[in-house]
């Protein structure tokens, strides 16, 4: 076995202890041996998972997250949108730490990597830092969207490029919760730089019908 993989042997079964150790979840979340797996419940058909992938080339791992929802999946069919979905079909929410551009949550290295450690000392920095990580940032996104909280439209404005249908999404969490969106929230959802829309005509249209109901 050579060096590098010894040193992935060791943080991963550090990092699979220490996440099931210290991360306080609902009963459906059970961190498994590469990743934490969030599970449908008898109220929820949605589900998804938090991995970690070791990239060679940049000598660390990333995160990964996806979730599903055939609720939404339902929706989406129903509108029958004139766009393609930004995911593979079946998933309405992916992303990996790699996609972080100027906004680096997970790890301010290229490439959105946290090194692979060395030693004992810097498995234990790596594994409290992806920990707390996973606690504030990705576990609560992901499970906005898979509880389907007014919460993930904000998500939505900040990160677009994650969701499948982003402005379908923003729609149905308004028709959901009967929600009003701000001003400014709605100048984001219709801006350019922002790329939420997929046909502005049809989005406009839709998110008209829906509001006048």
């Amino acid at each position: 076995m050579s060096v590098t993989a010894e040193l992935r042997e060791l943080f991963e079964i550090d990092l699979y202890n220490y996440l099931k150790a210290n991360l306080v979840c609902a009963s459906n979340i059970k961190c498994l041996k590469k990743e934490i797996s969030i599970k449908k419940t008898k109220d929820n058909e949605a589900s998804g998972h938090i991995g970690f992938r070791f990239l060679n080339n940049a000598r660390g791992y990333n995160l990964y997250t996806a979730a599903y929802s055939p609720e939404l999946i339902t929706f989406f069919y129903e509108v029958n949108p004139p766009y393609s979905s930004k995911l593979p079909e079946g998933i309405v929410y992916a992303m990996n730490t790699s996609m972080e551009g100027s906004f680096k949550s997970f790890a301010p290295n290229f490439g959105g990597t946290v090194d692979l450690p060395r030693n004992e000392e810097e498995r234990k920095k790596a594994c409290e830092w992806i920990y707390a990580k996973v606690r504030d940032i990705y576990l609560p996104r992901a499970i906005n969207l898979i509880e389907l909280k007014p919460e993930t439209v904000k998500d939505i404005i900040l990160f677009p490029n994650y969701y499948a249908y982003p402005f379908l999404t923003i729609l149905y969490l308004i028709k959901k919760h009967n929600m009003s969106l701000s001003d400014k929230d709605m100048e984001l959802v219709f801006s350019k730089r922002k790329r939420i829309l997929g046909n502005k005509s049809f989005d406009k249209q839709l998110l008209e019908r829906y509001l006048s109901k």
